[in-house]
């Protein structure tokens, strides 16, 4: 994991989507554990509430979940989270189909960059 401390996004954000990023590709899978909010601040050198932070905010899309004294983990696909997350993704595509009809991007255009997007 890696942070870029000179970055404009904030350091929680680039936690939430490095972890995002390994959950959504298998690298981390369900009921893995991750490393405590301690572990990680310390091998990160950040503030441990920068951890929380990320941890909350993926814990409230439901993509981790808390046990109280064993740590959090990776959540198991629900059915309620998947049609949450579609109707999320449907939302934001028309929000992209319209910004790239504004500025003139064809088709195929926005599918390369969709496909770009997709193989990161």
């Amino acid at each position: 994991m890696q942070i870029d401390h000179n970055s404009n996004i904030p350091i929680y954000e680039q936690l939430y989507h490095q972890l995002l990023k390994y959950i959504t590709t298998g690298l981390l899978r369900p009921d893995d554990k991750l490393p405590s909010v301690r572990e990680l601040s310390s091998s990160l050198h950040i503030n441990p509430n920068t951890v929380v932070k990320a941890y909350r905010l993926l814990e409230e899309q439901g993509f981790i979940h808390s046990l109280p004294g064993k740590g959090s983990f990776v959540s198991r696909k629900q059915t309620l989270q998947t049609e949450l997350f579609k109707n999320q993704i449907d939302e934001l595509i028309k929000e992209i189909v319209v910004k790239s009809k504004y500025v003139d991007l064809s088709f195929e255009q926005l599918c390369q960059l969709l496909e770009r997007a997709w193989e990161e």
